[in-house]
């Protein structure tokens, strides 16, 4: 849960308010800056609240460009896909774009839910911005491959490159280092020749030729399986998430073990060369919040895949993944985390208050600033364009929406594809940013046949979503509740009228309710729905809610025409 709103209030008395700055990135060092101290974190008056980044957006990667901050986070079968995020203390951040936003960059034609791209990696370094993630499969009938790649920019807000595939890049979770010596390095996780057991992972680490975009040279490798037969590490599974850092004449290694659910956790190594071999610190793991711990934060867990970056005042931070919850059942899946580093000896120490946990207050990385919890997101469309909230299901062939006048509203084709199967529905969706929240919207439709039907829906994948659609089965139109596409309550409605629909969440509940020349909402019905926060492991994602319109499998020449979408977060 978030902060209660009058704390909250009496925390932010008398700091200032958030910025609205937006710069363009200049050419300055990425990770590290050799000229700058490396101070104990201090602590400050401000506070700031985890979360940074509320909603789905996990595995995040982080430079620093100058005095502006860049941050991408994996995106799996939603499109576009890679956002980017800017900040210029930490805490405040905007999407400003996505690294991939054409279909020749990301096609993700009958992706898989929880599919599509893995981890990105998001790094900086002479003038270029490079994005290196991972395209899993299945992706059957995509134009594109499976694998590696890179796509470079010299602005983060885009345009970005088409994909330069890596060969011989196996695993997943590739990240970039560009050492000081004009040498550039890969590194990623695969499955060994010799497996111990399913969950066993090396992390290998290979020279880059960024002309040919081939690897090259010899493979450092750092194996798990000693940790497997010495019982080190708590839960050794799944060496993941690895990034390559210098400092101080030696290369760290920070990854990531243990998967994604409660065992998950971070771990770093060191070695005088960039390809080992690795000395790991004795302190490991130094980031986690598994169920043993006794001094962990109750309400977070399943914290890693860490990255780290220094301020422009020298201190250290590190963003990684966590859930909120006890259970690990979130419906906003996994979220963006922020904790300070201490990195004024040879190992990084995270959190020093309280060594190694997550917190919900922190204090903030300005000292004269907070982040006030806000999420609200309202559009009328009057700039008939898709602000980079928004996200769709795999890869569109063609545009089905449009912006049909001046003074404001969306209209979406009605096409075959549903949100409950592998295709491509007219669905736009933001994520959910907290447990309790409300989603309306006005949407003007005439059905003229049973499968045509518009309105809100609610999904977390294909086997968990309910919509809230305007349809006529043959008797009138009529509002109706799916939870997939079995049809749990309806209403009749007055044809040829705008209806207001709202989808209200207090989790694990939904509440569904219309008017219609009524300033009153009426409930139709309302349901438990905990699917919708199945917790990882194998769910990757978190919950999107949005404007849905669908043929259901048929033909159709329909639009349904939307004047506004008002998404609204309940902090109390």
């Amino acid at each position: 849960m978030r902060i209660p709103p009058l704390i909250l209030l009496l925390m932010l008395a008398g700091l200032l308010s958030l910025h609205g700055e937006k710069t363009l990135p200049t050419n300055s060092p990425d990770q590290k800056d050799a000229s700058l101290p490396n101070p104990s974190p201090v602590i400050t008056k401000a506070k700031a609240f985890n979360p940074i980044i509320p909603g789905f957006h996990p595995d995040p990667s982080i430079c620093r460009v100058g005095d502006d901050y860049f941050l991408a986070t994996s995106s799996f079968e939603y499109f576009p896909g890679v956002p980017i995020f800017q900040s210029k203390d930490l805490i405040h951040w905007k999407t400003i774009g996505h690294a991939l936003q054409r279909k020749d960059q990301l096609d993700l034609t009958h992706a898989r839910c929880d599919g599509g791209i893995f981890a990105p990696t998001l790094r900086f370094h002479k003038g270029t911005f490079y994005m290196v993630t991972t395209l899993t499969s299945p992706v059957s009938g995509s134009a594109n491959q499976k694998g590696d790649f890179i796509v470079t920019a010299t602005n983060p807000a885009g345009p970005w490159s088409s994909p330069h595939w890596i060969d011989k890049a196996n695993g997943i979770d590739p990240s970039l280092f560009f050492d000081d010596d004009g040498c550039v390095y890969m590194c990623g996780n695969m499955k060994p020749e010799n497996l111990l057991n399913e969950k066993h992972r090396v992390i290998w680490i290979q020279r880059l030729n960024l002309t040919t975009w081939q690897l090259e040279g010899p493979q450092g490798i750092l194996d798990s399986a000693p940790y497997f037969t010495s019982g080190k590490l708590g839960s050794v599974s799944n060496f993941e998430g690895p990034h390559l850092y210098k400092k101080d004449g030696f290369y760290y290694l920070l990854l990531s073990h243990g998967g994604t659910g409660k065992n998950h956790a971070v771990s770093i190594w060191r070695s005088s060369t960039p390809l080992g071999p690795w000395e790991e610190n004795p302190a490991n793991p130094i980031l986690t919040q598994r169920m043993e711990m006794k001094d962990r934060t109750p309400g977070i867990t399943c914290t890693g895949h860490a990255d780290l970056v220094q301020g422009t005042d020298g201190r250290w931070w590190m963003v990684f993944l966590g859930v909120r919850g006890e259970d690990g059942n979130s419906p906003m899946g996994r979220e963006t985390f922020l904790e300070p580093v201490d990195w004024s000896g040879i190992w990084p120490i995270v959190n020093p208050s309280h060594t190694g946990r997550t917190d919900f207050t922190i204090d903030s990385p300005d000292p004269g600033n907070t982040n006030p919890v806000t999420g609200k997101f309202r559009t009328n469309f009057k700039d008939r364009s898709l602000s980079p909230e928004w996200s769709m299901i795999r890869t569109p062939d063609a545009p089905w929406w449009s912006f049909p006048k001046e003074g404001g509203s969306i209209s979406l084709q009605l096409r075959p594809d549903e949100i409950t199967g592998s295709n491509q529905p007219s669905f736009l969706g933001i994520r959910i940013t907290e447990p309790n929240c409300m989603a309306s919207t006005s949407v003007s439709i005439t059905p003229t046949s049973p499968e045509e039907c518009a309105g809100l829906a609610i999904e977390r994948s294909s086997v968990a979503c309910w919509s809230l659609v305007v349809e006529n089965p043959g008797n009138g139109p009529q509002v109706s509740v799916f939870e997939g596409t079995n049809r749990l309550a309806f209403t009749t409605i007055k044809a040829d009228a705008n209806i207001d629909l709202r989808i209200t969440m207090k989790f694990p509940n939904l509440d569904f309710s219309f008017k219609q020349d009524s300033k009153n909402w009426k409930t139709i019905t309302s349901c438990d729905a905990p699917a919708i926060a199945t917790a990882p492991p194998g769910h990757f994602t978190g919950a999107m809610i949005g404007l849905y319109a669908s043929s259901r499998g048929k033909e159709s020449d329909q639009r349904a025409n939307f004047d506004c979408f008002e998404y609204n977060p309940d902090l109390r």
